[in-house]
This record gives C-alpha cells, sequence and structure tokens, in this order.
C-alpha cells in the first residue's frame, strides 16, 4: 500500500510545477454519475449480449472503459464515502454502526469547492442525504427522492434530470456561471429493488409470454423480501429470479436513457470535450446469486464488480479497454489530477490514479491488493432480521467480511474465523470454495488481511487541515 498512500504529497507536489499559473477559469468541467447498484457484469464491454447500456458504450468509445473495477464497499454508503474521501471505509469509518460521513472528512466537493468550483449534487438515494452529511462541500444538494410519488415506477431519475438539465440550460446563458468550472455529481437510484423499469425499457428486456400478473408481483419485491431470501424463507423459484433479472437489466437501461440525456445536453451546449466525464457504479447486486439478495451480508464480485467509464479527450484517450485491476474510489486522484487540483493536506489518500489518464505519480502496482470491506458488525441489519425472523439463528451474518483479491486468489475473510478462498482469475463466478484445499493459501492471505487492518494509515491517521486547503 505505499505507493497509494504516499499518492497525496507526490501529487501535491507535481500539481503544483505542472498547473502553475492556471486559473480557476482553465480548469475542466466535472462530471460524476453513480448509477446505484449496478452490476459491472451487466455491460457490454464485460461480455454482456443484452443492449442495456448503449448510451455508456458509445461513452466508453469515447474515452477509458475498466473492465475489472471493483468498489472498496458492497452498499452504498462506504462506498460513496470513499469515493467522496478516496479512503477505504476501514479507514473513513463510515459503515455498519456508523452511517454518517465525517464532520472531519475532507470530501472531494470541498476540495474542488476550495480550488474555485461550483459544487452541485443531486442523489435519488436517501442513503446519501444530509442525514448522512453527504451534502458536505456542495453549494446545492438537492434529495430528489424526497418528491417521488409513492407508486412511480420511476424512482427520481426524471426528476433529477429535470432539475440537471434546468440548470445546465441556465448556466448557458448566464456568462458570470459559465466562468466558473462546476462539479456536478448525479446518483441514479434505478438499479435498486424494488425493480420496476419504465416503458420503454420494461418491455424491451422483458423475455416475451410472460404473465403480466407475475410481473406486476416481482416489480413490487423489496425490503423485507430480500431478507426473507437470504435466511431461507423465501418461495422465489428460479423463473421468478429470471424475471427478476430481465427487470434488474430494465432498470440499467433506463438509468442510462437518464445519463444519456445529460451528457447529450453537454454535447449540444460544446463543453462535453472540456468536462471530465466519470460514469460508475457505485456497488452491484445479487440476484439469487449465491443465495443471496440486494445487497447486503456479502463480499461477492457479484457485490464488488462494478462498472466505470472515463471520458476527457485532453487527458484520457478514445478506445481504450483496460484490463488492470482499479478500484472505484482511484477516481478521486483521477479527477483531481486531470482537474490541476491539490489534494488536501494531512488526509490519506488510499487511492491510485487510473491507468490510462497519463498522470504521474505512483500507479496501483501488480502486487498492491484490490479490496472490498463489508465493516461489522452489521448491528442494523441484523436488529431488523432479528425483528422480523424472531428465533432465527442470524450468527453467521454477524461478522466482518473482508474481501482482499491478489495474484489471480481472492479470500472471503471473516471476523469470525470463517473464511472462503476462490482462484478468480479461473473460477470468476466465484463457484468453487477452495479454502479447505488449499489451507496454506488461506493462511497466507488470512494474514494480509490482518496486516491491511493494521496498516499504518488506520494507526497514524492525521486530522485534515481544512484551513489549509
Amino acid at each position: 500500500m505505499r505507493g497509494i498512500l504516499v499518492w497525496s504529497s507526490v501529487l501535491a507536489v507535481l500539481l503544483s510545477l505542472l498547473f502553475a499559473g492556471c486559473g480557476a477559469g482553465a480548469r475542466p468541467n466535472i462530471l460524476v454519475i453513480v448509477m446505484d447498484t449496478a452490476r459491472g457484469d451487466r455491460f457490454p464491454w464485460s461480455g454482456y449480449a443484452r443492449p442495456t447500456a448503449p448510451n455508456l458504450e458509445a461513452l466508453a468509445r469515447e474515452g477509458a472503459v475498466y473492465t475489472q473495477a471493483f468498489s472498496p464497499a458492497p452498499w452504498t454508503v462506504p462506498a460513496h464515502a470513499s469515493l467522496f474521501t478516496g479512503q477505504y471505509p476501514s479507514l473513513h469509518g463510515t459503515d455498519c454502526g456508523s452511517l454518517r460521513l465525517p464532520d472531519r472528512a475532507v470530501t472531494l466537493a470541498e476540495t474542488l469547492h476550495s480550488a474555485g468550483y461550483r459544487t452541485i449534487g443531486y442523489t435519488a438515494n436517501p442513503w446519501i442525504g444530509r442525514e448522512y452529511n453527504f451534502q458536505q462541500g456542495f453549494d446545492t444538494y438537492a434529495e430528489t427522492w424526497r418528491l417521488v410519488a409513492q407508486e412511480s415506477e420511476d424512482t427520481g431519475a426524471a426528476l433529477t434530470n429535470e432539475k440537471v438539465l434546468r440548470w445546465l440550460e441556465w448556466r448557458a446563458g448566464n456568462a458570470d456561471a459559465r466562468r466558473q468550472p462546476f462539479f456536478l455529481f448525479i446518483n441514479y437510484f434505478e438499479p435498486h429493488l424494488p425493480y420496476h423499469p419504465p416503458e420503454p425499457e420494461r418491455s424491451r428486456l422483458l423475455r416475451p409470454g410472460l404473465d403480466p400478473a407475475r410481473v406486476r408481483r416481482l416489480s413490487r419485491l423489496g425490503h423485507p423480501d430480500e431478507m426473507r431470501y437470504i435466511v431461507g424463507l423465501s418461495d422465489l423459484g428460479g423463473d421468478d429470479l429470471a424475471i427478476l433479472n430481465d427487470l434488474y437489466d430494465g432498470e440499467i437501461a433506463y438509468a442510462d436513457r437518464r445519463a444519456g440525456e445529460v451528457l447529450a445536453l453537454l454535447r449540444r451546449q460544446g463543453i462535453l470535450d472540456r468536462t471530465i466525464v466519470a460514469v460508475a457504479g457505485d456497488h452491484g447486486e445479487n440476484i439469487g446469486d449465491h443465495h443471496m439478495m440486494d445487497h447486503k451480508l456479502s463480499v461477492h464480485d457479484t457485490l464488488l464488480h462494478v462498472p466505470l467509464v472515463l471520458r476527457y479527450p485532453p487527458g484520457v484517450a478514445a478506445g481504450q479497454q483496460i484490463g488492470a485491476p482499479v478500484q472505484m474510489h482511484d477516481l478521486y486522484p483521477t479527477i483531481l489530477g486531470l482537474a490541476g487540483v491539490e489534494p488536501p493536506r494531512g488526509a490519506s489518500v488510499e487511492a491510485a490514479p487510473l491507468p490510462g489518464t497519463g498522470l504521474p505519480g505512483a500507479a496501483r502496482g501488480p502486487d498492491e491488493p484490490i479490496v472490498g470491506e463489508f465493516v461489522g458488525p452489521p448491528v442494523d441489519f441484523i436488529k431488523v432480521m432479528q425483528d422480523l425472523f424472531p428465533g432465527r439463528d442470524l450468527s453467521p451474518y454477524d461478522r466482518t467480511l473482508i474481501a482482499l483479491r491478489r495474484g489471480g486468489w481472492k479470500i472471503q475473510w471473516g471476523s469470525d474465523g470463517r473464511h472462503a478462498l476462490y482462484h478468480v482469475a479461473r473460477d470468476p463466478g466465484e463457484t468453487d470454495d477452495r479454502a479447505a484445499a488449499e489451507p496454506g493459501r488461506v493462511q497466507d492471505m488470512a494474514r494480509r488481511v490482518r496486516e491491511w487492518l493494521q496498516r499504518p494509515a488506520r494507526r497514524d491517521r492525521p486530522a485534515p487541515d481544512k484551513a489549509a486547503m
């Protein structure tokens, strides 16, 4: 991890040389779109045959797509906190039992605001609202989920785009506003349970001949149905799961359409090529995979493997398909580097600039682990499950999980001593647990996890100096 941890100081020195004399007006705009709950294997660059994301496919051809991108966490709160801070959950501390982004965190929005950016955020996901302090650093932060009608098939994307497009049109007509670069963050909540995509995506990705009543019933499946499935009390069969997968694909396609509307407006306004555009999933989804549902209590790649696309013609060559393992929160130093903004002083940055960007500094080395953390114990999840299923043994879920990938192998380390081991280079679906057959490798990788959890950044976490930003 040394190469990643020293990136903050290296970046500060290099940027001071590379961008000396550049005013804020020379800096690019920044657009970050998070497609909530989007699995990495449901996109064309991962070999998926269904037409789920034509707009992102076109965007990928104009920039770089990272086919082996992994989230640092399998659910929304810690994943977004990592994106906003450049740190893993076990460092920033926003996870199970501590859902609020700490005031001491210096966020991407705060850093860009201090560098002269106008910062605007729109979220349709209540988990990253003001209640959890994710508005930190934004001039404008709107929670469109609050305005969604209860029975609406659209879960916020239409309302979000209405506000985003209106703001971009206002900016285009305001000379003073155009002189200030913007950082625009959007969270599209659509692929999250329940899966009820609007038309035409709904019909386009549903297999023909299905019973409409059955489809309607499954499109309403949500909490606590996912927990009922996890504990083995659900009657969902294989055909039901197939329909849920169709509906899920429709949700991805709908979010892709809405993202395409924003990209099209930037193109019409002539500012797309001067805008750093990043589109990523915060985490994936289990839809019956590994006997799990939703994105709780698991660190399988169905949850950690996410889409990641980066477009910025001045710094990212078009047509790149990059298979090197990267992490979603590597966007943090990448965005700052491409924008010519120094990172905050005193903050540990546990991320590396993405390959294919030409940015200087320490890249993620071949021996650096790829890590996903479900930092427990999952107090809130367990309490809900206890209330729903009294008397059920929930001890198998009451633990921290760390996924560590290195050299083609991946351990799913459990704080209760139960570990799983997969040769993901040969078994990307994680179907063959090799822990019993490879006890020495399990021991070695478990040791690496323990070292990870005791890494210097955690032991010696400095307090960021916001005044020096």
